[in-house]
């Protein structure tokens, strides 16, 4: 009888103290640390997976074809170009711009003296002088409402533009005598721009861009810098995935 009063007691005694230490782990404060690794143990492990397959990253690229109507020494030109852009998110867009000067426009009186000119010189024909003219640069873009029908794009785009002509020595006068120079110079561009886009496809967007390129760099007579490029508007296509 004793040795079941002795067992029965070491039974309680054995419950007592297992209940007592479930409730004290029960009752822990959690403290920071346990929060900091619970939020670790929820998230995607981007170490083992990756920079491009972590959670809530997406990565896409498309190509865009542009065609715009800008006003350059007095006179309507067209720029074409194509830009390749890299769109984390659905959102942040970042990219490379390439656009060239696709019509012939004349610099015969920005750079000539308008006294070089014998107007009275019978059959005198002025040489028409065409400017080549191209850029490349680094864009940096936002778009908003990605999601809907039509989304809104603002862009800036930062880098380098060049102009190159031949200009004669002697003026404007189409003579066996007449030299020419070659110029050539490098400028920086600067070119912010808003870009309205309609997503028609999964792959395919056709958008409408307005903006403006500023040039600075050195003049050349009255060739100044502010006159190699300006304000533009065109429209624009998109290959690839959004």
């Amino acid at each position: 009888m004793r040795y079941f009063n002795f067992l029965r007691l070491a039974l309680v005694l054995l419950l007592f103290v297992l209940t007592g230490l479930s409730q004290s782990q029960a009752q822990r404060v959690r403290t920071a640390q346990d929060s900091l690794q619970t939020m670790v143990d929820s998230r995607p492990d981007s170490m083992r997976h990756g920079f491009f397959n972590a959670g809530k990253f997406n990565s896409t690229f498309h190509v865009q074809f542009d065609g715009d109507v800008t006003y350059l020494y007095q006179q309507v030109a067209a720029l074409t170009g194509f830009q390749v852009a890299w769109v984390v998110n659905h959102k942040l867009s970042i990219g490379a711009k390439f656009d060239i000067l696709t019509s012939p426009v004349r610099i015969n009186k920005y750079i000539n003296s308008v006294d070089t000119i014998n107007v009275n010189t019978p059959g005198a024909v002025p040489n028409p002088i065409h400017p080549l003219s191209m850029s490349g640069m680094i864009n940096i873009g936002y778009i908003f409402r990605s999601d809907k029908k039509i989304s809104i794009e603002p862009d800036l785009g930062v880098g380098w533009t060049m102009m190159s002509f031949s200009d004669p020595k002697v003026g404007w006068i189409d003579t066996t005598e007449a030299k020419y120079t070659q110029f050539m110079s490098n400028y920086l561009i600067i070119n912010p721009s808003l870009s309205v886009i309609w997503n028609s496809t999964k792959y395919f967007r056709i958008g409408a861009t307005v903006g403006a390129q500023g040039v600075f760099g050195t003049d050349y007579l009255r060739l100044k810098t502010y006159r190699l490029r300006g304000v533009y508007a065109g429209i624009f296509l998109r290959f690839g995935t959004f």
